[in-house]
């Protein structure tokens, strides 16, 4: 729920960034653009990957030498079948922070995680904002043009501390004129082989001694809520790291449109607050001091945005706000919500914004509000029309809040 086109932010001056890192910054670009994997081949039945990245760590299956093997799945789930068809004698181990791919990793491999059939591997799948702490033989990490060079980063590192000495990383890129990657690995591992194709890069790195030095990709920003500044806290992966996006501070300027002013006895004043996509906790943080005896349900889809606003609540001393990692759009309790705060991203073709509406039509009780932050205003107008009440369309900045009303 959590990545979306980045707009701009630039009508808001109170942001804070205090780094964690402990180098100095690397850039913090992307990958530089390689070739678009959709539509660019067609799937066969002997090259089932649609993915270059992931056919290049594919080719690698057979020179796996385990037992333990560690998949970075951060783009989507086929590649596990892949290598459990090929090499039903490892123990692959299949990691995703996003609650989407873990749920179809446990449709199709769950069952087979605690009792494996005669000569088959273990499998484990986790869904966590970190990985696993184990020792592996093995990592495999298929990597996309595009991606947050600094979670890369981050992953990679990640990766080198959960190898065994001796240990290999096996990592693509659907780049064909990478260079960066390359980069990345010969600071870290004593040896690496790199492999490269028509369609993309594959390297073999291999680990022989420990990291003298970890570095950190933490990050805190702020924002003024009245004489108060609120910290919220980041991580690679996380939307918008490093800095309040300009959607969610629209967001929480929103809430004065509850107490209209000269007007309290029209006040709205929820005890029950949905943030859904709530990334680092931006909103839920503002809801949470606004509305100090409210509880707060921050719902997010990506591990480490939830580790997140964990941490962003610890760092302003909040107790009212609690998490919920999930990608169904699901809320407990339903018909019992006063308010839900939505900022759902740009990139889905509006599937995640239906997402976030359904999830306000079932969980707002009658007369509850809803308010929800866009560029788009077109498709969000006509649609919360269709199912809410009160539709209001309210410019904050760049951005248009629409505020409606549960029927």
């Amino acid at each position: 729920m959590n990545r979306k086109r980045r707009p701009s932010d630039d009508e808001f001056e109170d942001d804070l960034d205090l780094d964690f890192d402990d180098d100095d910054d690397d850039d913090d670009g992307e990958f530089d653009d390689g070739l678009d994997d959709d539509g660019v081949d067609q799937v066969t039945e002997d090259r089932p990957l649609k993915s270059f990245s992931d056919r290049l760590v594919a080719d690698y299956v057979g020179d796996l030498k385990g037992p333990d093997v560690l998949v970075l799945l951060m783009h989507g789930t086929t590649l596990a079948s892949a290598l459990r068809k090929a090499r039903p004698d490892l123990n692959f181990t299949f990691y995703t922070p996003e609650h989407f791919f873990f749920r179809t990793l446990q449709k199709f491999h769950g069952e087979s995680a605690d009792v494996p059939a005669d000569g088959a591997g273990k499998i484990t799948i986790v869904c966590s904002a970190d990985l696993p702490k184990a020792e592996f033989q093995e990592v495999v990490f298929p990597t996309f043009s595009g991606d947050s060079s600094e979670q890369a980063q981050d992953l990679i590192q990640a990766a080198h501390q959960c190898l065994r000495s001796g240990g290999r990383l096996i990592i693509s890129t659907n780049n064909p004129k990478d260079r960066w990657i390359q980069s990345q690995l010969k600071t870290l591992f004593s040896k690496v082989i790199v492999n490269k194709q028509k369609h993309g890069v594959s390297c073999v790195a291999t680990k022989s001694v420990p990291l003298k030095k970890v570095r950190g990709f933490r990050a805190r920003s702020a924002f003024r809520l009245g004489e108060r500044l609120v910290y919220c806290e980041s991580r690679p992966g996380v939307f918008s790291h490093r800095r309040i996006d300009g959607g969610a501070r629209a967001l929480i300027k929103s809430l004065a449109l509850l107490k209209p002013e000269g007007e309290p006895s029209k006040w709205f004043q929820p005890a029950r607050i949905i943030e859904m996509g709530c990334g680092c906790g931006a909103v839920s943080m503002a809801a949470a001091l606004e509305y100090p005896a409210a509880k707060i349900l921050a719902v997010d889809s990506d591990a480490r945005a939830i580790e997140s606003t964990q941490n962003s609540a610890k760092l302003n001393e909040i107790t009212t706000v609690e998490t919920l990692l999930t990608s169904d759009g699901v809320i407990p309790e339903p018909r019992s919500w006063d308010l839900l705060l939505g900022n759902p991203p740009y990139y889905s073709d509006y599937r995640i914004a239906e997402l976030f509406l359904q999830a306000a039509k079932a969980s707002l009780k009658t007369g509850g509000r809803i308010h929800l932050v866009t560029k788009l205003n077109d498709w969000h107008d006509a649609r919360m029309k269709q199912l809410f009440n009160s539709v209001e369309a309210h410019t904050i900045g760049e951005y248009t809040v629409f505020t409606a009303r549960q029927r």
